[in-house]
Parts: structure tokens; sequence; C-alpha cells
């Protein structure tokens, strides 16, 4: 027999105490490991899309030149200047950077505890069901990030640095912005991604519909067009990146709600 086992209150918070602790010690060891590995973090991941040779520069460049046949100048030259200007700015950065990447690389043990807390109170079905969430969670929220860092924050980077109101000003880059850049389009990213997921359980409790999402399907893409528009610098071709998988996420909650 396979019966629950119905603990008190004050147990359920222990264990959730417990286990939140956990968290934050994994937290704290992923953190000064990547601190311990700052050239890996920093030099190679985060000021990877500064540098001439990025893999997504490589092949624009040979998607322009060989498929579209089109010879452009419009690309590095030489790795971007990346300049400091506060006293601590370099030391935030560093461990804020780290922490923040301890949290991304945690997320899978997070996952793991949460899902052993609430393992327990669940049926055969509902442990089945909430394995493929967590999944399916996790692959979105993933290519939200590889889209992110890979294609959205190489061409923010571009438009940045070759936008020019007069050739007397020249684009030098604060390590503050660019940072910022960086994690805010691939964290942004990451949370657009999971838009699907969020759709399935508002779907669930009845806050909304099928029949809502197709009605206002284009006031929706008014507001995409507007979020679009907020996480990158305005241009054409940046918003048209980040709306086209706003689009095809939006499509995939259509189904989804009609699944219900």
């Amino acid at each position: 027999m396979n019966k629950k086992i119905k603990m008190p209150f004050w147990k359920h918070i222990e264990e959730l105490r417990i286990r939140i602790i956990r968290c934050i010690i994994v937290i704290i060891i992923s953190m000064i490991f990547l601190m311990l590995n700052k050239h890996i973090v920093f030099d190679i991941i985060i000021f990877g899309p500064s540098k001439m040779n990025f893999i997504s520069y490589r092949l624009l460049k040979y998607i322009t030149k060989n498929i579209i046949k089109y010879n452009s100048h419009q690309f590095f030259e030489k790795d971007l200047y990346i300049q400091n200007r506060k006293m601590f700015g370099q030391f935030n950065v560093y461990i804020w950077t780290s922490l923040i990447g301890g949290i991304i690389i945690s997320f899978p043990f997070i996952f793991y505890e949460l899902w052993g807390f609430i393992n327990p109170a669940l049926s055969k079905k509902e442990k089945k069901f909430c394995k493929k969430i967590f999944f399916i969670m996790f692959i979105l929220f993933s290519t939200g990030i590889f889209f992110g860092y890979y294609i959205l924050c190489p061409f923010l980077i571009h438009f940045s640095y070759f936008f020019k109101i007069s050739y007397i000003p020249k684009n030098i880059f604060d390590l503050s912005d660019y940072i910022s850049i960086i994690t805010n389009s691939i964290l942004l990213m990451g949370i657009i991604f999971l838009f699907p997921c969020f759709i399935y359980f508002l779907s669930k409790i009845n806050l909304i519909s099928h029949k809502f999402l197709k009605k206002y399907q284009k006031h929706a893409f008014l507001i995409k067009l507007i979020i679009a528009s907020a996480i990158t610098p305005g241009d054409i071709i940046s918003t048209i990146i980040v709306l086209i998988p706003m689009i095809i996420l939006y499509q995939i909650s259509l189904w989804i709600s009609s699944k219900k």
C-alpha cells in the first residue's frame, strides 16, 4: 500500500527551511566556483559578444557574403573597447555577476529540492504531470537564454556600436552598461520563453481561455510589439528579432489553451 503520511504544519515549515538552506549553500558554492574561474566567466562568456571572432558575428558574415551575396563592412574590425569609470565598478560587477551565475547554474538543484518538498503530497498521475512541466520549463528557459546570448545580444551590441548621430562622439562602452545589456537580454528572454507555461497554468485555473486569447490576438500583438521595442534599442531589425519568437510563443499558447 502507498499511503500518504500526514505531517504537522510545523514539520512542513521545518522541512522547507532545511531545503531553502541547502539551496542557499549550493548557490554560494556555485558563486565561489564562478569567482575562482573568472577567466572563463568574463573573458570567454560575458565578453564573448564584444570580440570580433564571436560565433554569431562569424555566422552573420558568412550568411551575408555567401548566401545573400552582400559584402558588408559593418562588422567589428577589432574587439570592442570597454572602460570602467567607477572606483569599485569591476569588483561590484565581479560579485554581482558571480551571484547571478551561481543562481542560474543552481536551478537544477533548486528544482530538485522543490520537487522533493511537493512530491510526497502528489498522486502518481500528478507526479508524472509535474515532471513533464518542469522539463518543459527547463527547455523553454534554456532556449530563451541561448536566444538572448547568441542572437539578441550581438544585434544589440552591434547596433549600439555602429549607430552614430555624428562622427565626433566615439562609441566606447561603459562596463556597467555592457553588463546590463548582457544580463537583461539573457534573463528577459529566458522569462519571455516561459510564456506558454504561464498561459497553461492560467487556463488550468480558469483565469484565461482559448476564446479570450483568440479574441484579443490583435491587442496582444500590439503589447508584444511594445515589449519588443522596450527590450531593444528600438531599431526595426532588433525589434523584429525579439518579436518573431514572441509571436511563435503566443501561437503555441493558443494551441495549449485549446487543449485544456
